[in-house]
C-alpha cells in the first residue's frame, strides 16, 4: 500500500511539473538565461520524476499476495435462522506458513470473509485458516507456490466453514477418598450421535477421562447414545441435544456406577476351582455386588464376595473408584491363599 501512495503521489507532482512548466513556456517569449535555465530545470525535473515514477511501478508489480475468501458451507448456510445475526469472519486468521510450520505473515479476514497476505518471497509455502476451537474446516490449509505468475497462478484460494463441536463426558462413581480421579470416568465408552430418528450419524470412544467430542457437526436436533461392552452405562436426564450456531456442551448425563475387577487365583500354573474372594475397603462403604458380600471369615464385613469357577478366574463387578483390599480363602481347609490391595477406576487383573 506504501508503494501505491508514492506511486500517486510522483504521478500527481509529475502532473503539476508538467503544467508549471507549460505555463511558464507560454508566457515567456524572450531568450533570456535566467528563463532558459528556467526550462532546462524543468526538463530535467520531468526526467527524474518519470524515472521514479517507472521505478514505484515496477516494484508495485514485483510485490505478490495471496488471497481468497473464508465462508460457511452451504449446509450451515440452511441450518442458520433467519433471525440469526449476520456472519462475521473478522476474527478468523489465516496465516501464511513455510513448509516446516514456521509462520511467514498472517492477516485477520474482513468481516466478509475476505482476505490477503503479501508475500515477498518466491517458492513453496501453506495458506493455514484458524478459526475458534471446535470449528471444522474443509480444507484446514492449503500448499502455495509462489512464482513471477503471482501465488498459484492468482487463483484464489479459499476455504469452507463446515461444522461446530458437540463435547461432553461419561462420569464414574467415586468410591471414597482413596479415589485419585474424583472427576473423571471410564475411557472406552461407546458414544453414538443420533438422529431424531435414530439414525447413527456418527460415534466415538470416550478418551482416559471418560470425554468425548463430535466434530463438524451442523445445527440441528440431536440424540445421544452410550454404552460398553462390560460397563453399565446410566443415563440420568435428556439424552437429546440441539446444538445453534456454535459449539455445544452436553451436560453430564451418562454414569458408570463403577469398574469391573477380574482376576484369576491358580497354584503352580494351575488354576484352583472354589476359592472364596473377599473384596474390603477402608472408605469404599457401599458397592452394588451381585453375589453378595458373603460369610466373611474376619471381623470386618466384607463390601463383596465372589469364587473362582473351574478356570480360576472371578470378577467383582460395579466397584466404584477407590483403592480396595481382597482376601482369598480356600475351602475347606480356610487357608488363606494371599490379601492384595487394588485401585479400582480401570479393568484389573491380578493374579496368586
Amino acid at each position: 500500500p506504501w508503494v501505491g501512495l508514492a506511486t500517486v503521489l510522483i504521478r500527481r507532482d509529475l502532473s503539476l511539473i508538467t503544467v508549471s512548466c507549460r505555463e511558464r513556456g507560454s508566457k515567456t517569449k524572450s531568450t533570456s538565461l535566467m528563463e532558459s535555465k528556467y526550462i532546462l530545470i524543468c526538463f530535467f525535473s520531468l526526467l527524474l520524476l518519470i524515472s521514479i515514477s517507472a521505478t514505484s511501478v515496477v516494484l508495485a508489480d514485483s510485490i505478490q499476495g495471496c488471497g481468497g475468501f473464508v465462508e460457511a458451507s452451504s449446509s450451515l448456510i440452511k441450518s442458520r435462522k433467519p433471525s440469526g445475526v449476520k456472519l462475521d469472519y473478522s476474527h478468523i486468521t489465516v496465516e501464511l506458513q513455510t513448509l516446516d510450520g514456521l509462520v511467514k505473515e498472517s492477516t485477520q479476514c474482513a468481516p466478509n470473509g475476505y482476505y490477503f497476505i503479501p508475500v515477498y518471497d518466491k517458492g513453496s509455502f501453506i495458506i493455514k485458516v484458524k478459526g475458534p476451537e471446535g470449528w471444522s474446516w474443509d480444507p484446514d490449509q492449503a500448499p502455495v507456490v509462489i512464482e513471477y505468475d503471482g501465488c498459484n497462478a492468482n487463483a484464489d484460494i479459499n476455504f469452507r466453514f463446515t461444522g461446530f463441536k458437540i463435547s461432553g463426558r461419561v462420569k464414574g462413581a467415586v468410591g471414597g477418598e482413596s479415589c485419585l480421579v474424583k472427576d473423571g470416568g471410564p475411557p472406552g465408552v461407546k458414544v453414538e450421535l443420533l438422529s431424531p430418528e435414530d439414525d447413527t450419524i456418527t460415534s466415538v470412544f470416550t478418551s482416559a477421562d471418560g470425554s468425548y467430542s463430535f466434530t463438524n457437526i451442523i445445527p440441528g436436533k440431536y440424540k445421544l447414545h452410550a454404552s460398553h461392552s462390560n460397563l453399565k452405562v446410566e443415563v440420568r436426564g435428556s439424552p437429546e441435544v440441539e446444538l445453534g450456531f456454535e459449539n455445544g456442551i452436553v451436560d453430564d448425563i451418562f454414569f458408570v456406577r463403577g469398574y469391573d475387577i477380574h482376576g484369576f487365583v491358580a497354584a503352580q500354573g494351575n488354576p484352583i476351582l472354589g476359592v472364596h474372594v473377599y473384596l474390603y475397603s477402608d472408605n469404599v462403604l457401599e458397592v452394588d455386588c451381585i453375589q453378595g458380600s458373603g460369610k466373611s471369615p474376619w471381623l470386618k464385613s466384607a463390601l463383596c464376595h465372589a469364587i473362582s469357577d473351574a478356570d480360576g478366574r472371578f470378577t467383582f463387578g460395579s466397584i466404584p473408584c477407590g483403592i480396595t483390599r481382597s482376601s482369598t480363602l480356600l475351602k475347606p481347609a480356610n487357608s488363606v491363599l494371599n490379601a492384595i490391595s487394588i485401585a479400582c477406576g480401570c479393568k484389573a487383573k491380578r493374579s496368586h
